[in-house]
């Protein structure tokens, strides 16, 4: 029997969870009191199609009005668009939510806490029951709080937000009012939280500080940040050498990526939505704009031979789209997904070794300790910030001729170790 509106509306919870059938094959998943009541769409249905097919639950979202909420009548068209797609293509119909979400990652600098939440558990290799759990949890109880649209970064521990609270801040609010009614279930959303931003930061979409969600004991005076997994100086000819003999089958816009990476350092936020048009060949610059760095202000790349050499090499395969780094492999998407370049680095063997935001500290390193420069200068191109507040306010100097003599020699020694260009 096919329920109205109001009567999902007036459905309540109760002491357990259960699923009430509002037609067409289409669920509403009610939550038990003990863990918040929530109500969300999930649809049902065989796969393969027949008897001997699977039944499968497709999640459709959170039952409700606003910013990534469902109204019946939206969770129905999604239900019915979804069967549609699996019955034209013979796919499984949770493929293409997953796809979907997929695609949301790779068009954004920043992924919203949403898509954090959905790569967080793609990646999970806990069980399938318990990762239905932590979803439960994320879309029904965590998300309508934070907001699905949020950007992952703006809840870092120290990110200042609107009404001045910090990330922080609005993670313990939320943690104390769950903990009075079920301190359990408070303890539970805190630790599947911290997963989440453990994996945000790990892709490099947070810094790796910045968990607000740690432990409410010792907090972070306790904390011991651990560095990005990275190479030593002397690791980086036999890195370089199995870059260039590509057993782990990346494709050449992928292996440039990985290049592109090496001598500019820059986070893959910054990096994979490159577009051609900020090369300023007349300048001898790429200006990447403020909207895609962390200090939100534009940040020059000085464009050294090698560098255009990559570029070159790129363009051959590219250069009629608009990103420089296009995927062919990704349904619509315009570029690589910002976590690509860390799969390619496990999947050349580097997992535990190597994860693309460890590459920053090389320069930081090599460029003292091997070519000599200062590590003011290097920090510059690191795009990092210089001194005290009030430095910070009055120092506009960028140093531009210098850096650009630090990234000559940077990229000739990498190339002395190896790189191919």
């Amino acid at each position: 029997m096919s329920l109205s509106d109001s009567q999902v509306k007036a459905e309540k919870a109760g002491q357990g969870r259960r699923s009430v059938s509002v037609g067409n094959s289409l669920i509403l998943v009610i939550e038990s009191e003990s863990r918040g009541g929530g109500k969300s769409f999930e649809g049902r249905m065989r796969f393969p199609p027949g008897r001997k097919g699977k039944q499968v639950p497709v999640r459709i979202g959170v039952y409700g009005k606003g910013l990534g909420k469902w109204s019946l009548r939206e969770a129905r068209d999604e239900w019915d668009r979804i069967k549609t797609w699996s019955r034209e293509t013979g796919r499984d119909p949770r493929e293409l939510k997953k796809e979907e979400q997929q695609d949301k990652v790779q068009q954004s600098s920043g992924p919203t806490f949403e898509q954090a939440c959905e790569s967080y558990l793609s990646n999970s290799t806990a069980k399938e029951r318990t990762k239905q759990n932590y979803r439960n949890v994320l879309w029904n109880q965590v998300l309508p709080r934070f907001g699905a649209e949020t950007p992952v970064e703006h809840l870092s521990w120290d990110h200042k937000g609107e009404g001045g609270k910090k990330g922080r801040e609005l993670v313990m609010d939320y943690f104390r009012s769950v903990e009075v009614r079920a301190p359990v279930q408070a303890q539970t959303n805190l630790m599947v939280m911290r997963g989440v931003f453990d994996h945000a930061i790990d892709q490099g979409w947070m810094e790796r500080d910045q968990n607000p969600a740690l432990g409410t004991r010792g907090t972070k005076t306790k904390h011991q940040p651990k560095p990005h997994p990275s190479l030593r100086w002397d690791q980086l000819p036999q890195f370089f050498e199995e870059l260039e003999g590509n057993k782990a089958n990346g494709t050449l816009v992928m292996v440039g990526a990985v290049k592109v990476l090496f001598m500019t350092f820059l986070r893959v936020g910054s990096l994979v939505p490159m577009r051609w048009e900020e090369l300023d060949t007349a300048e001898d610059l790429w200006v990447i704009p403020g909207n895609r760095m962390k200090n939100g202000q534009d940040h020059l790349v000085p464009l050294t031979d090698p560098l255009k050499d990559v570029l070159d090499s790129l363009r051959k395969v590219t250069g009629d789209e608009e990103f420089v780094f296009f995927s062919h492999r990704s349904r619509g998407t315009p570029h690589i997904n910002p976590s690509s370049i860390n799969q390619h680095l496990i999947r050349m063997g580097y997992k535990s070794v190597l994860r693309a935001h460890g590459v920053r500290s090389i320069p930081m390193t090599a460029g003292q300790d091997v070519l000599g420069f200062p590590a003011e200068l290097i920090q510059r191109q690191l795009s990092h910030s210089i001194g005290d507040k009030v430095r910070k306010a009055y120092d506009r100097s960028e140093m531009l001729n210098e850096r650009r003599k630090f990234m000559v020699s940077w990229c000739d020694a990498l190339l002395a170790q190896g790189m191919k260009v």
